[in-house]
């Protein structure tokens, strides 16, 4: 097994999981202007006001004064069929009927949400494809646990040029097996690998990743720069790091 270096922190390795959004790629850059446009657009299409727009971004937890998505709020942690419903309920409670709450929700949110990620919406936080490929030189499994649908999660990944250097991809949409946050979802993967859970890692930006850590018998590693905020993470984490780059092989 590779021994690994996480900001001095030695840890015997076997497997290292990690989020997607705010772990390997920015979050902001994608996910917050992506609500900010499907706020504006559901907002123009319902004809609302102020208000309607404000109760959306407190809802989904996000700051347009400080165009940031807050960790722990469904923005940053629930599947893109839950953010759907969330929306949905919001123009319900706002006084418009259910059927065309949803289909409000589905026109402007969740086909924003789901559709493939252009290039100029992807900032890798690393240099993934050497990190990565220097993780698989050393003997270490790869996988990453997403709440985001297939689709645009293989597309990231794709762009990135790292899909032949993750072995599992977990998503949001996944019909058969568990999804995050659910511990069994770092159970079955360490399983799969023929792995200790106590040797497996997850690397995560939300306190919701390391809970789910915690709670499998995983490490737990939070990075900061995503949706999560340094005093919540390090009150769940094992190991705070800034960049995916203290990680090392030694």
């Amino acid at each position: 097994m590779a021994n690994l270096n996480l900001h001095d922190c030695v840890f015997d390795a076997k497997v290292l999981v990690f989020d997607k959004d705010g772990t390997l790629i920015d979050f902001h850059t994608i996910w917050g202007a992506r609500m900010v446009s499907a706020a504006e657009s559901i907002v123009s299409a319902c004809k609302g006001n102020d208000d309607l727009r404000d109760q959306l971004f407190r809802t989904v937890g996000y700051s347009l004064e400080r165009n940031q998505t807050f960790g722990s709020g469904p923005l940053a942690v629930a599947p893109i069929a839950e953010l759907e419903t969330i929306v949905a309920t919001v123009l319900y409670q706002a006084g418009i009927s259910w059927d065309d709450a949803v289909t409000l929700a589905v026109e402007h949110l969740t086909k924003r949400m789901v559709a493939p990620p252009a290039a100029d919406e992807i900032r890798p936080r690393a240099n993934l494809v050497s990190l990565l490929g220097s993780f698989r030189d050393a003997d270490i499994r790869l996988a990453v646990a997403t709440t985001d649908n297939r689709l645009p999660a293989e597309n990231c990944l794709e762009v990135l040029g790292i899909e032949n250097l993750i072995e599992q991809l977990l998503c949001g949409d996944d019909r058969t097996g568990p999804r995050k946050p659910d511990p069994a979802v770092l159970l079955d993967i360490a399983e799969s690998f023929g792995a200790p859970i106590y040797k497996v890692i997850m690397v995560g930006d939300t306190v919701s990743d390391l809970k789910m850590a915690k709670a499998a018998g995983a490490m737990a590693v939070a990075v900061t720069g995503g949706a999560g905020c340094r005093d919540e993470l390090e009150q769940q984490a094992d190991v705070v790091i800034d960049s995916l780059e203290e990680i090392s092989v030694i």
